[in-house]
């Protein structure tokens, strides 16, 4: 690390002296110091008040509460490096049983070539006795591990085998990390409620770190300047030098946890947070250099690594036919076809999301499985041999969380793909996914932006999609009998966006699917026989072809149905008074239903719902229903129609009241009477 601070100043080329100065520095500073944490109870021990909480009191009906959040940053000597020291505690409380998962702890880090270390790792459980008394256990060496993810990556576990609903769960642990430039960032709140989350920095001056805080709480921050003095020399003469740093403390009580919402994009967009980048060294009378890293460094990285940019000219053994029979295509979307339709049929994708490849291109396609890095690196490796413009592309998926472009950090993406040029058109390829088609933009990543690793100085990519949409349309068939019975069949056409997520449930378990979109959301049918065409063609819709029987509510001789049926609209997701989180659908949305429904002889409709229109004040949502009745025959069609993608928050009350009235009409019963004999 000594060298990696000289190859940074000598590049932003500082004299030799300063240098020097700058190293003597580090001697003074980064020595082995203790950190108290103030105002906290020891770790180990506890207050009994928080064995015995039952709620807590600033999120009521929490699973759990973090009870201590504590994180410090500080650097240290060691017998060659300087390496950054961050030492993390956390106290969690576990309310009920479905905050059971928070007694497995996974602390994931970067271990190739020891790059980060747990060097230091305690755990304890608190619990009350039968007697009423505080039990605390110990986690012993055998409940905490380590596990390999990657040549990379590996993950330290810790098992908790005393926890239970009522218990106290703590762990704390100190990683050293081989950097100088690079501060872990900080969140405050998480997905349940925090009640004390402190974060502290020490940092001697030279560094000017630039902070980005993301909160809208009180945050309580204080500062302290402190010096140190050593004397310096030998051979009976010596100096005293006096270099002074800076100890920051962030502090945030009482916040309530970032709870999943419908259609909300990442929990993590919505948590506080503060984010650091190295920006500066000050070398004192006026001299401040600007050392923060660009894009173009992140780049010029990328694609000398041999995880990365230099597995895209590797000779892939057994593609050779491909290549030849892509070349003989004249159509450049038919080659971009091939090759993608090759590499889906051919890799298995391990569910893993890197954006380096774990072992190589050339031994994933061996084993024929790998992470989305390795089969999109080879993806893009295979279409450039085809003759084909294709970069990876750096994208943090929409659960992952937005990337900030202010920020060239790699640790925020989460994921690789191909990114593919086509005169003015592109298309950004998944080969992970062996359902949708190469035209569709891949829905984990739309409305993202990604990084596309091209050129000198690579670009951004709005990951946007406005001609495909997740379409659903229903089109039923049923016979009213005498005995109030609907028998019916239905055909359901899933295209688009729609379709991807039904052929991975069909795959996988055909019964579940069959529970999932026909059984559950209908409790009144029964389904008879289903059938589904084309999962094995992405060019075409899914079709599900359905045979039902379907018994008519009854109350005072008027027989009742919905006509709302395998719609994929059978509930209102959006129940809540208030929310926390945008509305981000991610893709347009459009449903289609269309229906005819014969009653018995003797029988005729009550008085029909209306026909109506209703569009949302900005247009950007609209339903139709248009019903006809002749005789004994009801004709029905049904359309909505979602023309935006997102809706901010400070919109939702008037988009839930829309969507509350859109619903009540779409569930809107149809009645029918027996006739009067005259």
């Amino acid at each position: 690390m000594l060298y990696v601070l000289f190859t940074i100043l000598l590049n932003i080329k500082i004299p030799v002296v300063k240098i020097l100065s700058i190293v003597i520095i580090f001697l003074i500073f980064f020595t082995p110091v203790i950190h108290a944490q103030k105002g906290l109870p020891a770790v180990g021990k506890i207050d009994k008040a928080d064995l015995e909480m039952k709620d807590c009191d600033f999120d009521k009906g929490a699973d759990a509460v973090k009870l201590i959040d504590w994180g410090n940053i500080f650097y240290r000597r060691g017998k060659d490096l300087f390496n950054t020291i961050y030492e993390r505690r956390v106290r969690i409380k576990i309310l009920k049983e479905a905050a059971l998962n928070y007694a497995n702890v996974s602390i994931p880090y970067y271990d190739e070539n020891n790059e980060e270390q747990i060097k230091k790792i305690s755990a304890y459980s608190f619990n009350l006795d039968d007697a009423g008394n505080i039990k605390i256990t110990e986690v012993g060496k055998s409940s905490i591990y380590t596990k390999r993810i990657n040549k990379q990556h590996s993950e330290m576990i810790i098992a908790f085998p005393e926890a239970k609903v009522g218990s106290v769960i703590e762990y704390k642990y100190t990683m050293e990390r081989e950097t100088m430039n690079d501060i872990k960032d900080w969140y405050f709140q998480g997905k349940i409620p925090t009640r004390y989350s402190e974060y502290q920095l020490n940092i001697p001056l030279i560094f000017r770190f630039a902070v980005q805080p993301s909160v809208v709480d009180e945050l309580e921050t204080k500062d302290e300047i402190y010096e140190e003095r050593i004397a310096v020399g030998g051979d009976g003469a010596s100096s005293i030098i006096q270099a002074k740093a800076i100890r920051k403390n962030y502090i945030m009580r009482h916040l309530p946890g970032i709870k999943t919402e419908p259609y909300m994009g990442s929990p993590f967009d919505y948590m506080q947070r503060l984010e650091f980048q190295l920006s500066q060294i000050d070398f004192g009378d006026g001299d401040v250099r600007d050392i923060r890293k660009t894009w173009n460094d992140l780049l010029k990285n990328l694609m000398e690594s041999e995880d990365f940019g230099l597995q895209l000219d590797k000779k892939i053994s057994g593609t050779e036919d491909l290549i030849v029979q892509a070349a003989l295509l004249t159509d450049p979307e038919n080659k971009i076809k091939s090759v993608y339709d090759f590499v889906r049929k051919n890799m298995n994708w391990n569910e893993r999301e890197t954006i380096f490849s774990d072992e190589g291109i050339i031994n994933a396609w061996k084993n024929r499985a790998g992470s989305s890095a390795d089969i999109n690196i080879l993806l893009a490796n295979l279409l450039r041999k085809a003759g084909i413009q294709a970069y990876p592309v750096l994208f943090s998926t929409r659960e992952n969380g937005l990337v900030n472009a202010n920020y060239p950090f790699i640790s925020q993406f989460n994921t690789v793909m191909a990114y593919v040029k086509l005169g003015e058109k592109f298309f950004i390829l998944d080969a992970t996914d062996k359902y949708a088609s190469f035209r569709l933009t891949p829905e984990v990543i739309v409305n993202t932006r990604g990084f596309v690793v091209e050129g000198e100085k690579g670009k951004w990519v709005e990951a946007k999609d406005i001609t495909h949409k997740y379409k659903v349309m229903s089109a039923v068939h049923g016979v009213i009998d005498e005995n109030g019975v609907m028998k019916g069949d239905a055909v359901v056409n899933c295209s688009s966006y729609a379709k991807g997520k039904r052929c991975i449930s069909w795959v996988q378990d055909n019964e579940k699917f069959k529970q999932a979109y026909f059984v559950k959301p209908y409790t009144s049918l029964q389904i008879d026989q289903l059938v589904v065409k084309n999962a094995e063609y992405d060019s075409l819709p899914l079709e599900q072809k359905v045979n039902f029987n379907y018994t008519l509510g009854n109350s005072g001789g008027y027989r009742n149905f919905t006509v709302n049926l395998f719609s994929d609209l059978e509930t209102n997701p959006f129940i809540a008074d208030e929310r926390q989180s945008d509305i981000d659908f991610g893709v347009l949305k459009d449903y289609m239903i269309f229906g005819n429904y014969t009653i018995p002889e003797g029988y005729s409709f009550e008085a029909l719902p209306e026909n109506l229109s209703m569009i949302m004040p900005d247009t950007s949502i609209s339903f139709t229903r248009f019903l006809s009745a002749e005789a004994n025959l009801l004709n029905v069609r049904i359309s909505v129609s979602f023309k935006n993608t997102y809706y901010p928050v400070s919109v939702y009350p008037d988009f839930a009241a829309f969507y509350k009235k859109m619903m009540a009409k779409l569930n809107e019963p149809i009645v029918i009477k027996r006739k009067t004999t005259p």
